[in-house]
């Protein structure tokens, strides 16, 4: 079957994997799992969207819940609101950077922050062991839309003692037509930004590109930014989570890149420990250190770094995959969060984006995936790769030493098993790669 299911929701292929009856029966089973009180959705622009948005209002409905729906807004939206509103969670109909033919269901908590690993299992079992339950006619929920989710997200970041007027700095904006096609452009304008372009158009689920703001993916806006020059590209990915930066000579600086930067721009300002997922890079901790900060590493999965950050009390935190959170705006990964971080750093400094890159630590890590693998992995496989090395078993397959690392993983949002490797030389970092493939090969089925 075409689905995922994994910390990060359900999601799958439409029609093959994703279907009303998946809709139905998984937002049954959240109406069950959560406590009293309303639910909200929200979605991202693709055009099986709005559909599934309206089957998961109905069964929610049908489940006793009263629902307000925000229509298409980004994710850390949805988070935003789900506690300042004091909704009992959430719903959101997203399947973030997969190709458009996915979608996917994300389930939110009260506090508006993602289900953990434990709450997610609950979740499953409910799905798996227990038929839906119905409300009767009288005890079914009532429906509202509510169009200023979109203000109260943007209000948070405005009103944030980070927020600071950026004027001088130039932007270029693709948000590939996702869910920050509105926001992200408002934002920069309350900066006091000169917006010179936006790509992608509108929230109409007619994409300009990939979906993934990879640097293979962003060639136009790394040709609009290179022949406008002095001007720094922003790539969002389809829900507004995850933020990809492009330099003044159109040169993607990469998604590792944007959570470095934002460490650096908070840490500078407030000292406190830093969490990144375990596939993150090293630099991060470089640059915590550094700053005297401690360093903790979680699994991958927005909600399972967003638990230890609050068990560490962490200033700021994320994933390499251009997810910065920053718990004093809203402990959940957001593009524009990141945006305020970033851009305000660089006016702070008054440095191109070129610059402040070369203020980070240098590293070179590589990152691919094997599509469908259906072999199994142990540890021992990849035992002796690199020399003197120490096993990290908490997520997946990590080996390390002190100045090389590698990471192997099933993907928790496509049917794929995830290779990442960073050490101090490029050429040292392909070879670890091809070793490891190898010893994949061998023991696939």
């Amino acid at each position: 079957m075409n689905f995922v299911r994994s910390v990060s929701g359900y999601r799958g292929i439409v029609g093959d994997g994703f279907d009303p009856d998946v809709v139905v029966r998984y937002t049954n089973a959240f109406a069950r799992f959560l406590g009293d009180g309303a639910v909200c959705i929200g979605r991202d622009p693709r055009k099986s969207g709005g559909q599934f948005a309206m089957i998961a209002a109905g069964s929610l409905m049908s489940s006793g819940r009263d629902v307000t729906d925000f229509g298409i807004v980004t994710t850390p939206t949805v988070l935003i609101n789900v506690k300042k509103g004091g909704y009992a969670g959430a719903v959101i109909v997203t399947a973030s950077h997969n190709p458009e033919k996915w979608n996917a269901l994300k389930f939110v908590k009260k506090g508006g922050v993602f289900l953990n690993s434990d709450d997610i299992k609950v979740l499953f079992d409910i799905v798996d062991s227990k038929s839906p339950v119905w409300s009767n006619h009288n005890d079914r929920g009532a429906y509202q839309e509510f169009d200023r989710a979109e203000k109260t997200h943007l209000d948070a970041l405005i009103n944030s003692e980070w927020f600071v007027k950026c004027s001088g700095i130039r932007v270029v904006i693709d948000t590939a037509g996702g869910a920050s096609s509105t926001i992200l452009p408002e934002l920069c304008a309350k900066m006091d930004c000169d917006i010179l372009e936006t790509l992608g158009g509108g929230k109409d689920g007619n994409f300009t590109r990939e979906l993934e703001p990879v640097p293979e993916n962003l060639k136009e806006l790394s040709k609009t930014v290179a022949k406008h020059g002095n001007t720094v590209g922003l790539a969002t990915d389809t829900d507004g989570d995850r933020l990809a930066l492009v330099d003044e000579d159109g040169i993607p600086v990469g998604e590792e890149r944007t959570l470095q930067l934002a460490v650096l721009a908070v840490l500078e300002k407030e000292k406190g420990p830093v969490v990144t997922n375990v596939s993150t890079s090293s630099a991060v901790k470089i640059i915590a250190e550094k700053e005297g900060c401690a360093f903790f590493m979680s699994p991958v999965g927005e909600g399972k770094v967003v638990d230890t950050m609050f068990e560490k009390k962490a200033v700021i935190g994320g994933e390499g995959n251009g997810g910065v959170i920053f718990p004093s705006v809203h402990p959940a990964r957001d593009a524009q969060t990141a945006v305020l971080l970033i851009l305000g750093y660089l006016k702070k400094h008054g440095m191109t984006l070129k610059e402040a890159v070369k203020k980070l630590p240098s590293t070179h890590m590589i990152k691919n995936k094997i599509d469908d693998f259906e072999g199994d992995i142990q540890p021992s496989l990849f035992e002796g790769v690199i020399k003197n090395a120490e096993f990290v078993g908490i997520d997946g397959i990590r080996w390390q030493n002190d100045t090389a690392w590698f990471h192997v993983r099933k993907s928790g949002t496509e049917k794929a098993i995830r290779l990442i490797v960073e050490t101090q030389e490029k050429n040292e970092s392909e070879k670890i790669l091809f070793k490891l493939t190898e010893r994949l090969r061998k023991c696939a089925v």
